[in-house]
């Protein structure tokens, strides 16, 4: 794991921690945040609106 400590979502404001997803090199806090909302959600889960 790298010394990355903030998701790579660039409206997001988590941090990233063990459980972080990882894709294409880079840490997100969450699965939603790592696929870039495809799914259509508006928040990562942790008091974040960083898919709107």
């Amino acid at each position: 794991m790298s010394d990355q400590t903030n998701c790579t979502c660039p409206k997001c404001t988590c941090s990233v921690g063990d459980n972080a997803v990882e894709r294409d090199g880079e840490l997100y806090c969450c699965q939603a945040c790592a696929t870039g909302h495809a799914d259509g959600s508006k928040d990562c889960g942790h008091n974040c609106s960083c898919g709107k």
